[in-house]
């Protein structure tokens, strides 16, 4: 339709949707059923009016017989498309086109598909009916099939409550369906009874909490005893959730927290129900949440136990969701209780825990606050690394698995930091941290950094993946911050402004530690013996750009960054223009009024135009720079200049090698004096 365009879909394909309808093939039919949605949507967007009334006369009478079919991937497709018509149609034509079709439906005693069909629909239409329609029809149809003689549409009745709940409101849901659900629940069929049991939390979900609490509860408690095991076993596996949906109640019935701890404990030795445990685990972050501290004494055994199952999927799914254990239960039982099992989910034998819990330490070490607690945790995070290195790994799978930790690692460094900076605060940041909008780590924090987070950072920004290193240079900013705030200082304001926008006056004096990290990362970096580490760098300048105050990046990375636009490797200019060009754009550049960069970038474009005129070709770094575009070439500057001066620490370590430069171990800040 869309490359044929409106009117040849007119005249050629919506005569054949009605040969396709009556086609011997279920295939066919389903098919045809699944691109209802989507065509009327382009003959209503390509013309209105008369595209609406195709889809009224052409798709609407088609969709109405195919419900009637006997085949239930055709029906069940045609009820999907139904519902999906029914969000084009106008309010106006809304009752008689679409709601008396399925109300018809409802009531069809000869055909015990088609009333089951009707009140999923009922369900699924209740949103685009609207309130009126919904409590006028809609309620009623759903009441009345509740006491169907068929077992199967009392069964589809009960998963078909919650999408009307939601348009009616709390009133009227509380009064006309939770009876009728109530009846459902403790129905004669225990097929009917399992299908409420599996609806109950989306239902509870549409109600309010009191509404819950009052109505549901009772239900739940029903369900979790009833005589079937199959009702049983349902209403377990959607009992943590219940809980859950509960929402910090303070009223929560002791026996429904006393069976889901119950149910944990019994589906060690259950092995009829595998997913029980997962259910449980998957749900108890939100139990423990809705039950509040006070329940922990109950719950901290069967968390053990969930931390140490069997499966590992349950394993994975408390990793996933140990940080809101902790942040419920507070710091001192989070390091006595929580943080043990934190350190095992690290070390599990399993990758996908492994990666779960990875994701989870800055979590973990905003709630465990104490030095001895975060320094186990970042001692866990640097012996995952060793889980990851590349040298012990063979597999090719484990290879692949091996470069997403690590990447993973590199991307919680950011909030590592943020996390050790928390807990000493704004009253012992330094005045200019805060000033700059950043918080300070104290003493032990800043210790914690420099000998953990900070071998990390670098041996993360060295690593032999893109992505991996990416993703380290992003938190340079957050790390040096947390590090080596001296950096982030205010500068001396006895001078004037200079004309490249940054605060004239001395450089402040920064610690031995400090001058030994920068010089590393010019060493190791700016001027690496691979291009890839000098592509690193000028990531780690992107970050400081985006996230530190101007003068950190003019005082402390413009000049290496400068050197390195006249880099001999065509990728590291690339990487150079499309990296620093957003920062230089007319009017939202960070760096538009650093006339030093912007000079630097004319001078790369015009000497890129020079070298490549008799290859007749414009040059990608080239095309980057000029369709920023950056501001114009500042007044004084020569725009022939040569470039900058040879370095005497350069050396002739600058090379085009590729590969990862030298081993992880050059990296950490550990080196001789002399070094």
């Amino acid at each position: 339709a869309h490359e044929i365009g409106y009117e040849a879909t007119v005249r050629h394909l919506l005569p054949l949707v009605k040969k396709l309808a009556d086609d011997a093939e279920v295939l066919v039919r389903q098919s045809l059923v699944g691109h209802f949605g989507d065509l009327a949507g382009f003959l209503i967007q390509s013309d209105p009016e008369k595209g609406y009334e195709e889809v009224i006369e052409k798709l609407l009478g088609v969709v109405s017989v195919l419900l009637t079919e006997k085949a239930s991937e055709v029906r069940q497709g045609a009820a999907d498309a139904l519902i999906t018509l029914a969000s084009h149609l106008r309010p106006n034509q809304m009752c008689d086109k679409v709601l008396m079709t399925v109300i018809s439906m409802s009531q069809n005693n000869d055909d015990e598909d088609a009333r089951a069909t009707a009140v999923q629909l009922l369900n699924g239409l209740a949103e685009a009916m609207g309130r009126d329609l919904c409590r006028g029809f809609v309620v009623m149809g759903i009441v009345g099939l509740c006491m169907d003689p068929a077992f199967r549409v009392r069964k589809a009745t009960a998963s078909s409550f919650a999408e009307v709940a939601k348009v009616i409101g709390n009133d009227d849901a509380k009064n006309r369906l939770v009876p009728a659900f109530e009846k459902l629940a403790t129905d004669v069929h225990w097929g009917v009874k399992k299908a409420a049991a599996e609806s109950l939390v989306n239902f509870a979900m549409s109600l309010e909490v009191e509404a819950r609490q009052e109505k549901l509860v009772p239900l739940m408690l029903k369900l979790l005893q009833d005589d079937s095991r199959w009702v049983q076993m349902s209403a377990l596996q959607q009992l943590g959730y219940f809980i859950a949906c509960l929402e910090e109640a303070t009223r929560v019935p002791e026996g429904l927290l006393a069976q889901f701890v119950d149910t944990i404990q019994r589906s060690k030795a259950n092995p009829d129900a595998p997913d029980i445990s997962f259910h449980c685990a998957y749900t108890f972050a939100g139990v423990t949440k809705a039950m509040g501290r006070d329940a922990w004494p109950i719950l901290q055994e069967p968390f053990d136990s969930l931390c140490r199952d069997a499966q590992v999927k349950t394993r994975k799914a408390m990793a996933a969701s140990i940080h809101i254990v902790a942040q419920t239960v507070g710091s001192t039982l989070t390091e006595q209780e929580v943080l043990p099992q934190f350190e095992a989910l690290l070390q599990d034998p399993a990758p996908e825990v492994r990666l779960a819990a990875l994701r989870n330490v800055a979590g973990i070490m905003q709630v465990a606050s104490s030095q001895v607690a975060q320094r186990k945790v970042l001692k866990l995070l640097q012996a995952s690394m060793g889980k990851a290195d590349p040298a012990a790994v063979a597999a090719k799978a484990a290879k692949a698995e091996s470069w997403r930790l690590r990447q993973l690692v590199a991307l919680q460094l950011g909030s590592v930091c943020d996390a050790l900076c928390a807990k000493s605060g704004s009253p012992t940041a330094s005045a200019a941290a805060a000033a700059a909008g950043a918080g300070s780590a104290d003493a032990a924090s800043t210790d914690l950094i420099w000998d953990c987070v900070l071998p990390l950072f670098l041996k993360l920004c060295d690593d032999g993946v893109a992505e991996v290193r990416d993703e380290a240079a992003r938190t340079t900013s957050k790390a040096l911050r947390a590090a080596t705030p001296e950096l982030f200082a205010d500068p001396e304001k006895d001078n004037s402004e200079g004309s490249s926008g940054c605060l004239g006056g001395a450089k402040p004096v920064l610690s031995a530690k400090t001058s030994k990290l920068m010089q590393k990362l010019i060493t190791n970096f700016a001027r690496g013996r691979n291009f890839r580490s000098r592509m690193t760098y000028i990531r780690m300048c992107d970050s400081i750009i985006r996230e530190s105050p101007p003068h950190v990046f003019t005082e402390h990375f413009m000049q290496p960054l400068v050197r390195l636009s006249w880099d001999r490797v065509r990728n590291v200019q690339l990487c150079w223009a499309t990296t620093i060009a957003p920062h230089l754009r007319k009017g939202t550049g960070r760096l538009s009024s650093n006339a030093d960069l912007v000079a630097t970038a004319h001078r790369m474009a015009y000497r890129l135009s020079e070298t490549d005129e008799k290859k007749r070709r414009v040059p990608e770094e080239r095309r980057v720079l000029e369709a920023a575009p950056i501001v114009p070439m500042p007044e004084g500057y020569d725009l022939t200049a040569s470039g900058p001066d040879s370095d005497p620490e350069d050396n002739d370590q600058v090379s085009i090698e590729g590969g990862t430069g030298d081993s992880l171990s050059d990296c950490g800040l550990a080196e001789d004096e002399d070094g």
